[in-house]
């Protein structure tokens, strides 16, 4: 049986993944890459930047946030 901090904390990280998400779509639509990763602040490489235009994250940060939507599922 889940309590509530745990149910809590599951919908914190499913609503800043659907904001990330939807900032990642805005950017795309706009072509815009960010140079630092929004989430921890280090530098996006430029080969990155050029393969996903619009990219916000680093490689880390994105593989943590799909990791757990993969755990969510």
């Amino acid at each position: 049986m889940t309590d509530i901090s745990d149910k809590a904390t599951e919908r914190e990280e499913l609503d800043r993944a659907n904001a990330l998400a939807a900032q990642r779509q805005r950017a795309v639509m706009g072509g815009s890459s960010l140079s630092h990763c929004e989430e921890c602040g280090e530098e996006i490489p430029a080969a990155r930047r050029v393969a996903l235009p619009g990219v916000r994250l680093c490689v880390g940060c994105q593989s943590e946030i799909e990791q757990k939507r993969r755990l969510r599922k």
